[in-house]
């Protein structure tokens, strides 16, 4: 009986986060004429139709949440970490995203197996996935737009050779260079075009993307723009240091590895040997989450896995 309740509650709830993910992503059909939208009066768009389509009641409810999550503090920064991934998603569609997919996982594995121990995993698992994917996605693009940045100071330094200014060579490059570095270069481009100082611009770069040697060459551009020099020998000597710290970092990197390999070995072996176990014989690893002393002894593994894997990465995490 109280599986069938938590079923459908969890159904219920599954299907409400799903219809109003899907009325937010849809209700925004045309993204550029969204973004101008406050900067153009109401009749570009037809005052009638903008009417007609306010007055549903999916779309005053989508745009209450909408509303009601910008306002709220943790928005501005849940923004920068989308923007930093380079993932189309506004806030509202990642909190939605982050509830339905618990709650997604909650129901198949409570129906799968049909037992109440499985809702306490899956609902943390499906939690805190998404936080990690979001954050391998942020640290894979910055690691590569930093395996190219040498490359491109290069080309930039040519452009400069060549006799472009510091925004016409960016533009050049933007067009040449792969991506994330193309589409990073031509925001900052767009954004000196559309009236920004480059200063401004280029910081904007240096906070979507957290990277060290990032800030380096920006601060060399401000103090060039400001006191004057060979712009062209400054970049060149950057990028000689940057090569050099990227070929320290990867030796590093691989000397460090089986410490990396033994703390997902740590962190990842009692859970699956906990999962494999309940799926062999669910009743045998019941009696471990029963009522009583023997209760303690799942939780004082995972702590302790926990805390071994976050050590081991500490050690093994040595900057450069």
């Amino acid at each position: 009986m109280v599986i069938i309740i938590a079923v459908s509650v969890l159904s219920s709830l599954t299907i409400i986060v799903l219809v109003l993910g899907l009325r937010a992503i849809t209700s925004e059909r045309n993204p550029l004429a969204s973004r101008i939208r406050t900067y153009l009066s109401d009749d570009v768009y037809g005052i009638d139709e903008a009417e007609r389509v306010a007055e549903l009641p999916s779309a005053r409810i989508a745009e209450r949440i909408n509303t009601s999550i910008r306002q709220r503090g943790f928005a501005q920064g849940i923004a920068r970490q989308l923007e930093q991934a380079n993932l189309p998603l506004t806030v509202p569609e990642w909190i939605l995203l982050r509830i339905a997919i618990p709650l997604v996982l909650s129901l198949g594995a409570l129906i799968y197996w049909r037992s109440m121990l499985v809702l306490p995993i899956t609902l943390i698992g499906g939690f805190v996935t998404p936080i990690f994917w979001l954050r391998s996605l942020r640290n894979r693009r910055s690691t590569l737009f930093n395996e190219q940045l040498a490359e491109t100071l290069t080309m930039i330094g040519g452009a400069l050779r060549g006799g472009f200014s510091l925004p016409q060579g960016m533009a050049m490059v933007a067009r040449e260079a792969r991506q994330p570095t193309r589409s990073e270069l031509e925001r900052v481009t767009q954004e000196v075009r559309l009236g920004l100082s480059l200063n401004d611009a280029l910081d904007n770069l240096v906070a979507r993307l957290q990277s060290t040697d990032l800030e380096l060459v920006v601060a060399a551009i401000k103090i060039n723009s400001r006191v004057g020099g060979n712009l062209t020998e400054i970049l060149d000597s950057i990028s000689v240091t940057i090569r050099e710290r990227d070929k320290l970092r990867r030796e590093v990197r691989v000397i460090t590895s089986m410490q990396r390999m033994s703390s997902y070995v740590i962190g990842a072996m009692p859970p699956g040997l906990a999962l494999l176990l309940f799926m062999i014989n669910p009743d045998y690893i019941k009696k471990l989450f029963q009522p009583g002393i023997t209760l303690c002894i799942p939780i004082i593994a995972g702590v302790f896995s926990l805390v071994g894997f976050l050590v081991i990465q500490k050690i093994s995490d040595i900057k450069v």
